[in-house]
């Protein structure tokens, strides 16, 4: 793992891919080879996506190629660029690698395939495959896209190459039922992607599901002794990211907890943190971006847990063995997501009532940062804004809103 640390920072280097063999290569998470690939040197990629197993492909494709439960055709073009920019014979190799429902999923949604007849004195300029049998229109709205162009040429290097698997491809294309198999074909990627440790969308979501924090907390304070609640080692039959591993040390006076049951956490928290990853769409950014979305999440995970250590009346260890880490995720977002509330309320008021001089400039600093999508703190125009890592800097924003809501009262 190519990671190095700066005042508490983690930051990654990306991994050089060209020189990883495919044995290697099936080694590193997919999360890791999509994040190094979009930094990669664009002439480096063809021969990258060459090394990938085939299994590794489909799911380095699928992880930009969906959004949400739908199918992103622009994204996936992509790859199919990628794949034509190598040699004629080569490129059918790898265009053959693709997973070919997806395949012919993009090209009936782009093109409107018919069979040609002889007789037939066909409308417009259609592509004519070079077997004469089929007749290649753009599907309506697709008429000079990009993506239009590079279905047609896709079907010609079949054709070029191997005349069987153009009309194949022809055929699949022309009597596909669209929907039916966007469904399957999402039901599958879903499938590929849970065996590299990756969640669906709805499954990462469930993560930021706000909860009451007061309700919440006495909910992971019962969980203890709980014996149907108690967890065992999971079972990690897929590769962590580098993104989502906190290093121990990270850790160390955080938990204060047993070896064994580091390696445990390890585990569970790289899960949550790569539902995150996919919630907040980290994978369209580039690896700068995802590393400050991971550290926001764990900015999350400790706010919370800080607030279990202050209530707890049980070993942290012990707790450990029954709660599962999501609820004490969970818990820091939900303790946020208040604090917007009630800064946006009191603003609000401020502005209802038309008086702007119930708020000091520092205070409406702390408002302005407060009330944003994701909350930044402010407490003074001396000081830049910065994100909530603390509990401690949450109940110095809770005062200070308390302060102005008493003026306001």
């Amino acid at each position: 793992m190519n990671t190095t640390t700066t005042t508490g920072i983690r930051t990654y280097t990306p991994l050089s891919l060209e020189k990883l063999s495919t044995e290697q290569l099936d080694e590193v998470s997919v999360i890791d080879i999509y994040s190094s690939l979009l930094v990669e040197d664009a002439e480096n990629i063809p021969q990258i996506l060459k090394t990938l197993s085939k299994e590794k492909l489909a799911a380095v494709v699928d992880l930009s190629s969906w959004d949400k439960d739908s199918f992103n055709a622009i994204n996936y073009t992509t790859w199919l660029k990628v794949i034509l920019s190598i040699p004629a014979f080569e490129a059918l190799t790898e265009m053959k690698r693709m997973d070919q429902p997806e395949l012919i999923m993009f090209l009936a949604g782009v093109t409107d395939i018919q069979w040609k007849s002889p007789e037939d004195i066909h409308d417009g300029n259609p592509y004519v495959t070079a077997d004469n049998a089929f007749l290649i229109y753009p599907k309506e709205g697709q008429e000079e896209t990009e993506m239009f162009t590079v279905a047609v040429s896709l079907i010609n290097l079949a054709y070029i190459e191997e005349t069987s698997y153009g009309r194949s491809l022809c055929m699949d294309a022309m009597n596909t039922v669209y929907s039916t198999l966007e469904e399957d074909c999402f039901r599958f990627k879903n499938a590929r992607l849970a065996d590299e440790g990756i969640p669906t969308y709805l499954e990462a979501l469930e993560l930021y599901h706000y909860e009451d924090p007061t309700k919440l907390l006495t909910k992971i304070l019962k969980m203890v002794g709980v014996e149907e609640l108690k967890k065992y080692h999971p079972s990690q039959d897929y590769i962590l990211s580098q993104y989502a591993v906190v290093p121990k040390a990270e850790w160390d006076n955080v938990f204060k907890i047993s070896v064994e049951l580091s390696d445990s956490v390890k585990i569970e928290l790289g899960s949550l943190l790569t539902a995150s990853i996919i919630l907040n769409k980290a994978l369209d950014m580039n690896p700068a971006d995802m590393t400050d979305t991971v550290k926001r999440s764990i900015s999350y995970f400790k706010i919370g847990f800080d607030l279990i250590k202050e209530n707890a009346k049980t070993p942290i260890e012990e707790l450990i063995k029954y709660v599962n880490l999501r609820h004490i995720f969970r818990l820091g977002f939900s303790l946020l997501v208040d604090l917007r509330k009630n800064a946006n309320n009191i603003k609000t008021a401020v502005d209802t009532l038309n008086r702007p001089d119930l708020v000091s400039p520092d205070e409406q600093e702390l408002l302005k940062h407060l009330i944003l999508p994701i909350p930044m703190f402010q407490e003074s125009l001396e000081l830049k804004a910065v994100p909530f890592e603390t509990l401690d800097q949450l109940k110095k924003a809770r005062r200070m809103l308390s302060e102005i809501a008493t003026r306001i009262v």
